[in-house]
Order: structure tokens, then sequence, then C-alpha cells
């Protein structure tokens, strides 16, 4: 059984998983019902240009060159060692290199905006376009000082405001954008609406950062190049891995729009955004767990660190098997039921899309671990090379296969990394016995495979296009899922662990509702 010092953060592990898990279920409802709305009111061409603008500033994130995450890590260290000095020092370094990123930002967005000329095919649409690359450019720029307090929520566990801030920045754009379309908006609109949605979510995380931890004090002394090398040497890694996601995720449109065009964007992106909240599900899930493994990591507790990595494991595996073959067996009907039949030829690519990111998302507590203990330098150059696999396959297949070549090359360059290099580079780089680990995975992948299999045929009847069927037999399936994964995949010791921190968190809940209603 996990010792009790644990209980207090996995009650905030569980608490911010759920949170987050909960906003994330939100915002992929909310993009649904907005995305054939949106395309009805742009066209396919238009919103396949609104993809691909929105995925480029996405492109942004590479100048954060992995210090957001590189913030978290060391303040939990720091933390960890109980040094809050260090604290402050790491936070106020990372701050000011995030407000430089966020100029180098801006800088970026006018030299995209003055190039647009070149790639659009009117006068007419480079004078709106530019616009809307500059609207979208400030808000990404304006978003880089925020993440050093964004990273400073998650080494103090506080996902439940990250959470909460992140479920109002869903409700503000999913209202201005249906207000701002509603009233004959076009791209312009969209991108201001972008803009507005944001601006409250950032000042009220900076807020909340600044009461969550109140060491973090502003100090206006220089950068601290100690710290910023620092920094940067366990960043940098970071960074070649987003850049990796990016060439693993975000080069797809672009492939697309080069060789079919971009009307089949849309088409690709009616598979893709299942495969985008699949993703964010799981590190939502699971990606709470990196504080805590730093923090035993800075406390040399080793036991314990692969208690939580193992477990970490068992519950990606879990939610990664329920989410894959649920999109494999719900995913034509609900596709016609939601875009239309015109739209079905994006099933193929979401089976493809959704065994590739399974491969990829069961390794997601490996990942988590490598760059908890400052072995993530490897991860990083698996995450490059499978990057420039999926590209590679996906020039030479989206010719003769369309959009489901380019599916077809993230998923085998998935399975070349992520089944047969990573799990043995981790149990290397780690001290993790291979043979264990590997049994330990494969037995409990079974489990969870003949779980959702066998759930899945007992409500393969209701499989039409239809949402009240299709939600229905969606509540059956997790209902009789989750039953089976609490007493089949889950031991004893698990079971009571989780629990307990379920039921102290109701019971705490429970005090302070009964304190505010005694002060009342």
């Amino acid at each position: 059984m996990m010792p009790e010092k644990l209980s207090s953060k996995s009650r905030k592990m569980l608490s911010g998983s759920a949170l987050r898990v909960g906003n994330l279920v939100v915002a992929a409802i909310c993009s649904l019902l907005l995305m054939p709305f949106i395309v009805h009111h742009l066209g396919d061409r238009l919103y396949g240009f609104w993809s691909l603008a929105a995925g480029f500033i996405g492109y942004y994130s590479i100048l954060d060159f992995g210090l957001s995450g590189a913030v978290a890590q060391y303040i939990s260290i720091a933390i960890g060692q109980r040094d809050l000095a260090e604290c402050r020092t790491v936070f106020n370094t990372a701050l000011r290199i995030q407000s430089l990123l966020g100029c180098v930002a801006l800088l970026v967005t006018v030299l995209i905006a003055a190039a647009t000329p070149w790639f659009c095919r009117s006068p007419v649409e480079a004078a709106t376009f530019w616009k809307v690359i500059v609207i979208l450019g400030v808000n990404a720029a304006l978003s880089f000082p925020a993440r050093a307090y964004g990273g400073l929520l998650d080494a103090e566990l506080r996902f439940d405001i990250r959470s909460w801030l992140s479920l109002l920045g869903v409700a503000l754009r999913t209202g201005l954008i249906i207000w701002a379309l509603l009233a004959g908006g076009g791209l312009l609109a969209l991108a201001w609406m972008m803009l507005l949605a944001s601006l409250p979510v950032m000042a009220l995380q900076i807020w909340f950062a600044r009461r969550a931890a109140p060491w973090a004090q502003l100090e206006g002394s220089a950068i601290e190049m100690k710290r910023a090398k620092s920094l940067f040497s366990y960043s940098v890694y970071t960074f070649v891995s987003t850049v990796a996601d990016t060439l693993r995720f975000q080069v797809d449109g672009l492939v697309i729009s080069a060789f079919i065009g971009l009307a089949a964007v849309t088409h690709y992106r009616v598979a893709s955004v299942f495969a985008k909240y699949y993703i964010d599900i799981i590190i939502a899930s699971i990606g709470t767990i990196q504080p805590i493994l730093s923090r035993l990591h800075g406390a040399k507790d080793r036991d314990n660190l692969e208690k939580v990595f193992l477990f970490a494991t068992k519950i990606s595996l879990c939610i990664s098997a329920l989410i894959c073959f649920g999109l494999i067996g719900w995913g034509k009907p609900f596709i016609i039921r939601w875009m239309g039949a015109k739209y079905g030829d994006g099933y193929l690519p979401l089976v493809v899309l959704s065994l590739a990111v399974f491969l990829d998302v069961c390794q997601t507590p490996s990942s988590i671990l490598l760059n908890a203990t400052f072995k993530h330098r490897f991860y990083a150059y698996l995450n490059l090379a499978e990057g420039a696999i999926n590209l590679l396959f996906s020039l030479i297949l989206v010719r003769p296969l369309g959009i489901l070549g380019v599916a077809l090359g993230t998923l085998i360059a998935a399975f070349l990394i992520r089944v047969a290099v990573q799990p043995w580079q981790t149990c290397k780089a780690v001290g993790l016995s291979y043979g264990r680990y590997m049994r330990f995975f494969g037995g409990n992948l079974l489990r969870c495979g003949c779980l959702m299999g066998m759930a899945i045929a007992i409500v393969g009847w209701a499989l039409r296009p239809d949402y009240i069927y299709l939600a229905a037999s969606a509540f059956c399936v997790t209902g009789i899922y989750a039953v089976g994964s609490w007493l089949v995949v889950l031991n004893r010791a698990e079971r009571e662990h989780l629990l307990a921190a379920i039921m102290n968190r109701t019971l705490k809940q429970t005090e302070l509702e009964a304190a505010g209603a005694a002060v009342q």
C-alpha cells in the first residue's frame, strides 16, 4: 500500500486530474458542436485556412523553448528540497526570459503578416489574412509571460485553478464565437473573439498564481545567468520534443494543403480533432504526476517514485483503451450524424490516428518519468525521430492514398518508436527491469483490451447515427468498462488508496460546506 505521507499529494493529483479531464470533456463537446457551425458559416476553404492559421500560430509554442516545463520541474525539485529561495530565483529568471520570448513572438508575427501576399490568391484575401495573423499572434505573444505563472501553479499542484480558468476560457471563447458568427462576422471576427476570450483568463492566472505561492515575489534584479543556464540545459530537450511534436501532429495539415487542397484539410480535421482531444485527455489525466515524481526525485525517494510511475502506467492504459476502442466503434456513426455523410471519408483516418495515438499515450507515464528524473534527452531524440519518420511516410503516401496516407504516416512512425524502442530505452535510462515492466504493461493491456471488447459487443446494436443511441450506448460501455477495470485491472491496495483519496476529498468538501452554513 502506498505510504500515508503521499495521501495529501494523491488527493491533489486525483482532484486535479478529474477537473482537468472534466474541463477537456467540456472543451471537446463545445469544439465538436462549434465545428459544423463554423464550417457551414465559412465553407470548407475558409475553415481550412482558419485551421492552418491557428495551427501555424500554434507553432509559436516552439519559441517557449521548453521553459514552461523547466519552471515546474525546477520549482518542484526545490520544493522537494524545501528551498524556497531557489524557488523564487527560478521563477523570476523564467518570468524575465518568457517576457523576452513574447517580444520575439511579436516580431515573428509582424514578419509573417508582411509575407501574407505571397501565399494568398487575391489582395482581398491577403487584406483579411494578415489581420487574422496579427491578432492571433498578439494573443500568443501575450501568453508567454503568463506561462511562468502557469508553471508555478503546476509546481504547487494547483491543477484545480488551472482547470477552472481553462473552463472559463472555453465558455468565453464559445459564447463570443457564436455571437460573432450569428452577427455576420467572418475570419477576422473569429480572431478577435479568440483574443478577447484569452485576456481575462491570463490575468486571472497571474493573480491566482501569486496567491497560491506567496513566496514568488518579483525581484528587480537582472536575469541570473546561472539559473538561466540551468533552465535552458533542461528545456533544450523539451524544445526538441516540442519541435518533434509539431512534426508528428501539426504538419499533416500543411502536407494535405500542399498536395491535395484546403478543402481536404477540413475533411482531415474531422479525424484529427478527435486525436487531439485523445492526447489532451491522457495528458490531463496523467500529467499531474510529474510534479510528484519531481519532488520524489528531489527527495531521493526511489521506491515511491517507482510505485507512482507503475500506478500511473496502469491508469494510462485503462483510459487509453477506453478512448481508442470508443473512437473506432463510435467514430463512423458519430461523424455521419455530426458533420454529415459527405465527411464520412474522415472515418478511416480516424481509425488509423486512434491506433497511432494509442501507441503514443500508453507511454505517457514513461515520458513523464524521464522528464522528472532529468533523463529526457534521449526521449527528445526519440520524439524527433518519430516526427521525421511521420513526415517522410506522409509525403510518400499522400499522393496514392490521400488523407488516409497522411494518417498512416503517423501510425507507422508511432509503431516504430513507441513499440520497438521507447520501453527498452526508458527501462535502461531509469534502472527498471525491462522484463518486469513489459510483463506488467502487457498483462494490463490485455485485461483492458478484453474488457473493452466485451463491453462494445454488449451494446454493438446501438451503434447508429443517432445522438441518443450513441450517448446511451457510450454511457453503458463506460459503466461496464469502469466496473470491470476497478475489479480486474486495479489490485486491492490501489483500490483502497483511490477510495481513501476520494473519501477524504468528499469529507473535506462536506466540512467546508458545513462551516459555510454555520457562518451564515
